[in-house]
């Protein structure tokens, strides 16, 4: 008579990896003969690999059919961290992609375009950190000596008339066109259910092109991907923000720095725990006319003494618009938003970052948003 025992064993590893062990035992008189096989199941979470990218822990021949690179182990070693890097004209719905162009002054493809569709339905958020990102820069203008800054040097200053950058986002609103220096910045765009196309456009071979970038894709609910219709979202209790262009990793600011035209998005910031404001000033505000300092935007008023700020109504082109703040009476220097104070303001523009029109050079305020 024959005797059949099924053992099943369910074996939770660290890491969330599930290893399912069955053993079939067949006892006979003539002998045993045992046989097991293994079922592992673990979840596809980001990893870090072996290089400097961060990847997706899948099995080997999960990566190999997805077209990704094996770059170390995950899941107690059940898995590979597999990282994807694609080139122009790739279409990827992976999550954790890098757009990748070697730095070249003749583009293997003009234009560049990288396809980007939605890992799954449940998709709102797609992100573009821009780790190196160096292609040919705007029309530049010339900061004036003098007591006043024209307010039209040639109507191309700022434009992206050599190369460009951009990304769609159908049914959405899709990014502005960027180009120059860019590392170190990102975008954010509202996930379509039609594919997104990030389009580089080059002219010329004089400029040296770079670019890697990696895409995260983000689920609704999932507060990283930040709020909808926020280009770019900042955490922390620290930190500097700058436009699209500016030269962050520079110890000056030359005076053919130029901010880049068509710029109209919106920056978001989290509201940390513990914390009821904000507070913003101008990281350098510089010594003289022509020594730039890290604000400026569009006409600026003058005074016998030197070029200023300008707020509100004054600001009639380029401005920077943080509503309802307002200029604490306690701190005359400061704005703030929820307090009783005069000059309330919403748009700051003008050569210098400051509450009123007599903020000279080296005078800067503070602004502050109060919860």
């Amino acid at each position: 008579m024959k005797h059949f025992l099924t053992l099943v064993v369910v074996i939770i590893i660290g890491l969330g990896v599930e290893v399912s062990s069955v053993t079939s035992r067949n006892n006979t008189r003539a002998g045993k003969l045992f046989s097991i096989f293994q079922i592992v199941n673990f979840p596809n979470a980001p990893c870090v690999g072996s290089s400097t990218r961060n990847g997706t822990c899948f099995t080997s021949d999960e990566c190999s059919s997805r077209g990704g690179t094996s770059a170390g182990t995950c899941a107690q070693g059940f898995g590979v961290c597999c990282t994807f890097t694609v080139a122009c004209g790739a279409t990827t719905s992976q999550n954790c992609t890098y757009l990748v162009q070697e730095a070249t002054t003749n583009p293997p493809a003009n234009p560049c375009t990288f396809t980007i569709c939605k890992q799954s339905s449940d998709i709102c958020r797609i992100r573009l950190d821009f780790t190196t990102f160096s292609i040919a820069g705007p029309a530049i203008g010339t900061t004036s000596t003098g007591t006043s800054i024209p307010e039209d040097k040639g109507g191309s200053v700022g434009d992206c008339n050599v190369d460009s950058f951009s990304v769609t986002a159908p049914g959405y609103k899709s990014s502005p066109v960027v180009c120059g220096f860019n590392s170190g910045q990102h975008m954010i765009l509202d996930a379509s259910g039609i594919c997104h196309k990030a389009t580089f456009d080059f002219t010329g071979t004089g400029s040296t092109r770079q670019f890697d970038i990696k895409v995260t894709q983000y689920t609704c609910g999932d507060e990283r991907g930040g709020p909808k219709g926020c280009l770019q979202y900042f955490t922390g209790v620290s930190g500097k923000v700058a436009s699209y262009n500016f030269p962050t990793t520079s110890a000056t600011i030359s005076s053919t720095v130029t901010h880049l035209s068509s710029q109209c998005y919106t920056m978001c910031f989290r509201q940390e725990v513990g914390k009821c404001a904000i507070c913003f000033t101008a990281v350098k505000m510089g010594s003289a006319i022509i020594d730039q300092g890290s604000f400026g935007l569009s006409v600026s008023s003058t005074t016998a003494a030197a070029v200023t700020g300008v707020q509100d109504s004054g600001c009639t082109s380029d401005y920077l618009e943080i509503p309802g703040s307002e200029r604490d009476a306690a701190a005359p220097d400061d704005f703030t938003v929820g307090t009783t104070g005069s000059h309330g303001h919403d748009r700051v523009c003008g050569r210098f970052f400051g509450y009123s029109d007599t903020d000279l050079v080296g005078v800067g305020a503070v602004l502050t948003i109060i919860d």
